[in-house]
């Protein structure tokens, strides 16, 4: 007695619908119906998951379906079929397959990102759902680079589904490059995606220095102006008040000139260096003018 078997798995919300078929036979390869197949399914770590028996049809042909839930370990399945029936030998089989438990993956619609300072900008992201996975996934940013904010819409998603990304640079955002990694976790699965982004110097930056070097300007050429505005006022106070001293002589001429350089003095129009030399000469032509 020979036998053929093979799995065939689904996937489906619940789990992965398993079904173990085959067909037993004689060395002429004519069929044996009736015969009995006991079957024990074993997870990947040695225990029991499934136990029955099933029977060969007129064709040899024989089947078992049985499942294995979403909350099973992930690893290796074995089955140990035996097909026995009376006036034949014991036949026996192993067969094993790879199970996996549901999952999910993330993927961003880019690799790589510029953004000035002072810009916006934004990604895609995708989560897929693996062998029937669906619960929610909450997502979430590692590294993020200083004055760099991101917010996802939504930020729970259940796979498969899309988020977008919504990335804002700061004014103050150092200029570099970056690597972004993008986080989504569900319970004890998490699973990360990355993106560099470059983060470029501004226009601003430009603009307000070349804004604050012509404040710089404005004001020293203003307080230029102004100090030679006063020079030539004093020089002309000065020039005025000797024309005066020089056309008109006399006692009560040269006083009055006098108390002109007092006026000029107070209203800092003339320095005290000249206020003190001007001062002796006309105190002493008005002594010689008594």
């Amino acid at each position: 007695m020979f036998m053929q078997a093979s799995f065939n798995s689904t996937q489906t919300e619940r789990g992965v619908s398993v079904i173990i078929s085959g067909r037993i036979f004689e060395s002429n390869n004519a069929s044996i119906a009736n015969a009995a197949i006991s079957i024990q399914v074993n997870n990947p770590q040695g225990t029991s998951v499934h136990v029955a028996i099933a029977y060969t049809d007129m064709e040899g042909v024989f089947q078992d379906r049985f499942l294995i839930p979403v909350d099973s370990p992930a690893g290796n399945y074995t089955a140990f079929l035996a097909a026995d029936k009376p006036g034949f030998d014991t036949v026996r089989n192993v067969l094993s397959f790879a199970y996996s438990t549901p999952d999910f993956s993330i993927k961003p619609s880019a690799g790589t990102l510029s953004l000035r300072q002072g810009q916006s900008g934004t990604l895609t992201v995708t989560l897929l759902s693996l062998r029937g996975f669906n619960k929610p996934v909450n997502l979430t940013v590692l590294d993020l680079p200083p004055r760099v904010t991101i917010q996802f819409s939504p930020a729970s998603v259940i796979p498969s589904g899309t988020a977008t990304v919504n990335i804002a640079v700061s004014n103050l955002a150092p200029a570099g490059n970056y690597t972004v990694t993008l986080l989504a976790v569900s319970g004890s699965l998490s699973h990360g995606a990355t993106f560099q982004l470059t983060v470029l110097s501004g226009p601003f930056q430009a603009n307000y220095l070349l804004l604050g070097a012509a404040i710089v300007v404005i004001v020293v050429v203003a307080l230029l102006l102004r100090s030679r505005s006063r020079r030539h006022q004093r020089e002309d106070a000065i020039q005025e008040l000797m024309t005066q001293a020089e056309t008109y002589t006399g006692y009560i001429a040269t006083a009055r000139v006098i108390a002109r350089l007092e006026e000029l003095r107070a209203m800092r129009k003339v320095d005290e260096g000249t206020y003190q030399r001007l001062r002796k000469e006309y105190e002493k032509r008005l002594q010689k003018s008594k």
